[in-house]
């Protein structure tokens, strides 16, 4: 607080003390200053020795207290106005959103939220961030922006920024999309050209945007075969060259087994192909008039009729077959015996009773046709037989079948003029009968108390140890013993050799 003094001349001042507990002065010692005495009897020098010590005190405080008391103040913050009315926001204010306002919005940035999930998912397997570049970088910034403000319950700053961070998404989803369409036209011209690298480096393009992309997948492992393609398809043009037709065709088979999709490789093999046809259509039609020209008609009509397989519209083909029927219809009986004769000479005894059958339809009353085709009858029956007896040995471990092979054996002996094929039929016939016919020892062990019985041999009664002889085949034995379950033991006996101890005992108690 101020105080108010006069000074020698009359006049009132006022003195202001710099600082609180500033009115005693503290001494040399530590001890504080004593208080200016009270005036004396001599009140104008006790004024003036008053006013020499607060000038002094002053002095004082200017010198050596007012720096230190300006630094505290300018360090010290400006005090804040209390009286709102002094205080002006330079900024505006939003106004305040009502609850059911703030969650619809917490609703839509939560629907924005998992659709941007979505769409992340997508963009991550597309590995976007690998060719998105700056758009990518736009993406995942205002992405974090929408998730700082859905944090922060900042809804309406959420909604906006995950709105644009779907539209950046759906930017880079067809951009990705163009690349894809784009890699893939080119990877697939690239494969047609027959350029492997510039195939290869299409196809791991867009696997390296969509690595799922099986057509890709697909088009990445034929570009890596087409080298081999290749090398393969000059094979083959060498030997067209040269005239080498079906050397030439092998070659682009072995290209279209690497990769059945190139179509060079196919449309060349298309075109081979016509060319072998065609030589093939003149080779036939030379050899079916020649054999007109020695009127060997059969032989022309089947030679005409492979020409008209290979170019069915072809009227100097069908000009041939039906010359060739004229012939045979003009000798078709002498046609039919002589081919008949010639089939049961190389026994082919069912290309010879086609014949035959020819021939009674043509004229019933030929005595040679019937003949020959009960003849050949018997014969491919007989053939038949032995054929299935000699693909089946095992049948004649059966003792009817055994019986039925040596009567066909005999039949086939009695037979004049039997060819090669019914000699050497019957030959291993006999040497498989001879087998099967041979016995072969069988060692047969046992307790000594089992009885045992051999089905196809009979009771052999108790034994420790014993030997049957039997024809290959297959056999049951059958032990018994009082008290003891029965014993089934079955065995194979293959001709010719002799088979392990059989063992046949009762050891589980009833």
């Amino acid at each position: 607080m101020s105080e108010l003094r006069q000074n020698d001349l009359g006049h009132d001042e006022v003195i202001e003390p710099i600082k609180g507990g500033f009115a005693e002065r503290p001494q040399a010692d530590g001890s504080a200053m004593p208080a200016p005495l009270p005036r004396d009897d001599s009140r104008g020098r006790g004024l003036i020795f008053a006013a020499l010590g607060v000038l002094l005190i002053v002095a004082i405080g200017v010198v050596f207290l007012l720096p230190q008391w300006v630094e505290e103040q300018a360090a010290r913050p400006e005090p804040v106005a209390e009286d709102s009315t002094e205080a002006v926001d330079t900024e505006p204010t939003e106004p305040a959103l009502t609850p059911e306002e703030l969650e619809q919005l917490r609703e839509e940035a939560e629907a924005l939220l998992a659709e941007l999930l979505s769409q992340q998912a997508r963009l991550d397997t597309l590995s976007a961030e690998s060719w998105g570049g700056e758009r990518w970088a736009d993406y995942v910034a205002r992405a974090r922006v929408g998730d700082d403000a859905y944090l922060a319950n900042a809804f309406q700053d959420a909604v906006p920024a995950y709105s644009d961070t779907l539209e950046i998404g759906e930017t880079l989803l067809t951009q990705s999309s163009d690349i894809i369409n784009a890699a893939m036209q080119a990877g697939a011209t690239a494969l047609e050209a027959g350029n492997a690298a510039l195939a290869t480096e299409q196809f791991s393009l867009v696997l390296g945007i969509e690595p799922g992309n099986e057509t890709a997948q697909r088009g990445l492992e034929r570009a890596q075969r087409l080298p081999d393609v290749l090398d393969f398809v000059k094979q083959a043009e060498a030997f067209e060259r040269e005239g080498a037709l079906a050397e030439a065709a092998a070659a682009y088979r072995e290209a279209l087994a690497i990769d059945a999709g190139w179509v060079p490789a196919r449309s060349a093999l298309t075109a081979i192909e016509a060319r072998i046809r065609a030589g093939r259509f003149e080779s036939l039609m030379s050899a079916g008039f020649a054999a007109l020209s020695t009127e060997d008609f059969d032989d022309a009509y089947e030679r005409f009729g492979e020409a008209l397989e290979l170019r069915p519209g072809s009227e100097e083909a069908k000009s041939g077959q039906l010359q060739a029927e004229q012939g045979l219809r003009l000798d078709q009986i002498a046609l039919i015996e002589a081919r008949a004769a010639a089939f049961e000479r190389r026994e082919l005894w069912s290309r010879a009773i086609e014949q035959y059958t020819s021939a009674i339809e043509t004229d019933a009353t030929l005595v040679f046709a019937q003949e020959g085709l009960t003849r050949a009858r018997y014969r491919d029956d007989l053939d038949s037989k032995l054929a299935y007896l000699l693909g089946n040995p095992n049948l004649l471990f059966d003792d009817d079948v055994l019986r039925d092979a040596g009567a066909m054996l005999d039949e086939a002996g009695a037979i004049e003029s039997a060819g090669p094929r019914l000699t050497e039929q019957t030959t291993e016939l006999a040497r498989l009968v001879r087998l099967a016919s041979t016995p072969v020892e069988v060692p047969l062990q046992s307790d000594g108390i089992t009885e045992v019985t051999v089905y196809r041999v009979g009771p052999l009664g108790a034994f420790a140890q014993t030997t049957i002889e039997v024809r290959p085949g297959t056999y049951t034995a059958i032990g018994s013993r009082d008290g003891y379950r029965d014993v089934r033991e079955t065995f194979r006996v293959l001709p010719g050799q002799t088979p392990a101890p059989i063992r046949v005992e009762c050891v589980e108690p009833i």
